[in-house]
């Protein structure tokens, strides 16, 4: 009991063996376990990508992927998959379309190079779009012909002159 923290041994001193003691732990600890579960499903449920870039998307998506799998609480890639391409924003509904249509199941990987070779594309429109020529229509003056009859300030100006 010497080389067990306070915390962990409160749990233990009341252990008539090793079995409940452990058992004791595991209760104890589990239940936070549990809660850690809840905590990184909810998360990875509220993850979209909004105005993120895709790197940043997959990989708080991959974080609190590696999160669950390592309180015990792995993901599979089929539902990962799913999780991203849910989160994905309407930019990206063809290549999701795309994605599903497949026979195979994609690999976090190809789809990871797959919507960075999308973002690249969209990203290449966009400049096109904002590099399009700008057409201007100027006006120009034109001279006026001083015996312009159809002009009623020229017609005054001259009769003033007389």
């Amino acid at each position: 009991m010497a080389s067990v923290e306070t915390t962990i041994a409160l749990n233990v001193a009341a252990a008539n063996s090793s079995k409940s003691a452990w058992d004791a732990l595991h209760t104890t600890y589990a239940n936070r376990s549990q809660m850690r579960v809840f905590n990184l499903r909810d998360q990875l449920s509220r993850v979209t990508k909004e105005s993120r870039s895709i790197t940043e998307y997959l990989h708080t998506i991959r974080f609190l992927s590696d999160e669950l799998a390592t309180v015990g609480s792995p993901m599979s890639n089929p539902k990962l998959i799913v999780k991203i391409l849910r989160g994905l924003g309407s930019e990206c509904r063809e290549i999701s379309v795309a994605i599903y249509a497949r026979d195979t199941v994609v690999t976090y990987e190809e789809l990871f190079e797959k919507l960075l070779d999308n973002e690249i594309f969209l990203h290449n429109g966009d400049v096109k779009k904002l590099s399009s020529p700008i057409i201007v229509a100027v006006a120009t003056p034109t001279k006026s012909n001083t015996n312009n009859h159809n002009n009623p300030r020229q017609n005054n100006n001259s009769q003033q002159w007389h």
